[in-house]
């Protein structure tokens, strides 16, 4: 009985080390705010998947100014303490770069909704907006 409920407690505690980014996460919105006015909002573009093992992978499709970007990849993540991630390509090439390769402040991070902001250094701010 002992074993069972030992076993029990580090499964559980194993399973609650899991940061609240791990799973798979529907992209509601993403959003590019431009400081001309030239503001951009795609809704529903896909899902991003979070391993625990560091690796994910984005199936996105979105349209902003008549233009259609597919971005069906994997990458690699890194959580620093719910403050921020990092997004990075993973090691394979790939010929269309994706947007969402950056850092991104988490402003807003719940267990089924998560708020990320970014910017692309060029006097625009991105904004995901993610939901299980």
């Amino acid at each position: 009985m002992k074993t069972k409920l030992l076993l029990i407690v580090l499964i559980s505690f194993v399973v609650s080390c899991s940061p609240k980014i791990v799973d798979t996460w529907n992209v509601d919105s993403y959003e590019v705010l431009q400081e001309n006015g030239q503001n951009m909002t795609s809704q529903n573009i896909g899902s991003i998947t979070f391993k625990k093992n560091g690796k994910g992978y984005k199936n996105l499709n979105y349209n902003f100014f008549q233009n259609n970007y597919t971005h069906t990849e994997e990458f690699s993540w890194k959580l620093n303490k719910d403050d921020y991630i990092i997004i990075k390509e993973s090691g394979k090439s790939n010929k269309n770069k994706s947007n969402l390769n950056k850092t991104w402040i988490i402003v807003e991070n719940k267990a089924k909704t998560q708020v990320w902001k970014s910017t692309d250094g060029k006097n625009s701010v991105q904004i995901l907006k993610l939901s299980k």
